[in-house]
């Protein structure tokens, strides 16, 4: 074999290996730009729900907000100066809006933290015109289905005390007892607890026992909100 033609075996294999590193390299290449728009992609997506979620809560937020805003807002009185907070000429006129825009709240975003807190308001809604049983049925959804959330103390206190109205006295009174036997864990504070339980006592006409209720507070739990009601209740010299 000679030299010229030793010298065109060797250009031939390097032109081959040059021919299939760039293939394997167009190859790479395409894998990698495969994958870098995969990711991509896969990025917008979450950035998409992501948004898409955030600003869909933020206006589930500001409708809640404006619902609030309706249910307290002052009635217009006749002859008063001119209150710029005040919408409505008649209570009905007020629940009857207010009713409306929260349950639009619940309508157009479910699944929201504004809407959860939607159904704690209709829930009072309900109990205040004699609704019992869906005003039940909301705020023990609510405790179920969010037991870790910032209000659930509320809708459970709300629930004890649509149960004590509702003819449950004895059974309530028995639960909140039990809790309070417990050293933690708690379904409510102490202090409400023994609120409650004052409550209970009143409805079932045991006056002593909703003022020992009440001197509990007042002793064991002086900062409580309700310490200042229970002093009025029963009586400085009581304690």
């Amino acid at each position: 074999m000679d030299r010229q033609h030793r010298r065109d075996l060797k250009h031939d294999r390097f032109v081959d290996e040059l021919g299939s590193l760039t293939t394997r390299a167009r190859e790479n290449q395409r894998v990698l730009f495969t994958a870098t728009l995969g990711l991509v992609a896969v990025a917008l997506i979450v950035y998409g729900i992501y948004f898409y979620r955030t600003n869909h809560e933020r206006q589930a937020q500001d409708a809640l907000s404006a619902a609030i805003e309706s249910i307290d807002s002052p009635l217009i009185q006749a002859g008063a100066p001119a209150n710029p907070l005040a919408k409505y000429k008649t209570e009905d006129e007020r629940t009857s809006r207010s009713e409306a825009m929260f349950r639009d709240v619940q309508k157009k975003y479910p699944g929201t933290n504004a809407a959860d807190v939607a159904d704690l308001y209709l829930a009072r809604l309900d109990a205040s015109r004699g609704d019992v049983t869906n005003a039940r049925k909301l705020l023990q959804s609510f405790i179920d289905e969010h037991p870790n959330h910032m209000l659930v103390g509320a809708a459970r206190y709300s629930l004890y005390q649509l149960r004590i109205e509702n003819g449950e006295t004895q059974q309530v009174i028995a639960e909140l007892n039990t809790e309070l036997g417990k050293a933690q864990e708690q379904v409510l504070p102490p202090d409400a607890i023994l609120e409650l339980l004052s409550k209970a006592y009143d409805t079932q006409g045991n006056s002593e026992q909703s003022k020992e209720a009440l001197r509990k507070i007042i002793r064991q739990y002086p900062d409580s909100p309700y310490a200042l009601e229970a002093q009025r209740r029963v009586g400085a010299a009581t304690t």
